[in-house]
């Protein structure tokens, strides 16, 4: 049994669950934590699928059934990883909840507007609340928020029809919820950053960028994305791998690190 135990939410698919698979390879025991144990008809991955291919990398994992929206869930989830494992070093909230559409301000739903926020926002608060605890008694670790660009402020000054509307869309120009939701986190890492290093425990946020999971190359063969132009899932799984096994996270608390920039400038393999 490894001396480090990392929990990735989201991780039956997707960045997550590469994030999973390259740490059960570099000893860590993994906990696979997600909703989704029967591989979806159209989308191919279950947390056993994940476990499965960490054991044949040579790793220890543990499947949990999690919905990051329950506090009881999130509960189990932790009580889980001390009992099988001992204690809790890495939390990697990955889980989110990208299915809102891009409504105007009086079109969104506000049961759609509560979902977004509980999943991508509460969801990694309750983590953080279950797991820090378990940190602290092994003296500290790192916490990794997934998050996105749909969370920067843009400018909106410009002519929404000129070169770039679209993509000021994307970024959050009506997809209210999930823009939100993910700013709202990017503060809360921030806020949370100092409280949290004066025990040893690193907080960073990553931005991923377009990414090619599974989700957009399904989105490219419907012709809604261009999956060619998206970075490889290898690509911020490097990166949120540098900051959990190197000194980097402490050195970045607080901030939000763009994974692509990041990998290029450090030339992470």
């Amino acid at each position: 049994m490894s001396d480090k135990t990392v929990i990735v939410t989201g991780a039956s698919r997707g960045i997550g669950k590469q994030i999973a698979i390259e740490l059960g390879r570099r000893g860590y025991n993994v906990v696979v934590a997600a909703r989704t144990v029967t591989a979806h008809h159209r989308l191919a991955g279950s947390i056993g699928e994940t476990v499965e291919a960490i054991t044949a990398a040579g790793g220890q994992a543990l499947a949990v059934q999690t919905d990051v929206r329950s506090v009881d869930s999130v509960a189990d989830l932790v009580r889980a990883a001390v009992e099988a494992f001992g204690g809790v070093d890495v939390l990697v909230n990955n889980a989110a909840d990208t299915s809102g559409g891009t409504p105007g301000l009086t079109e969104l739903k506000l049961e759609d507007w509560l979902a977004q926020l509980d999943t991508n926002l509460h969801g990694p608060l309750r983590l953080m609340q279950a797991v820090v605890p378990e940190m602290r008694k092994r003296g500290g670790g790192t916490i990794i928020n997934l998050t996105s660009g749909a969370g920067d402020l843009v400018d909106t000054t410009g002519d929404a029809g000129a070169d770039g509307g679209s993509e000021l869309a994307v970024l959050g120009g009506e997809r209210l919820a999930y823009a939100a939701s993910k700013a709202a986190l990017n503060r809360l890492g921030n806020a949370l950053s100092a409280e949290l290093a004066a025990d040893g425990i690193a907080l960073v946020s990553v931005d991923p960028g377009f990414t090619r999971t599974e989700l957009v190359e399904l989105m490219g063969d419907k012709g809604i994305v261009d999956a060619e132009l998206a970075v490889p899932m290898s690509t911020p799984m490097r990166a949120v791998v540098q900051l959990i096994t190197t000194d980097e996270g402490m050195r970045l608390r607080g901030q939000i690190v763009r994974a692509s920039e990041y990998v290029e400038a450090l030339g992470v393999s």
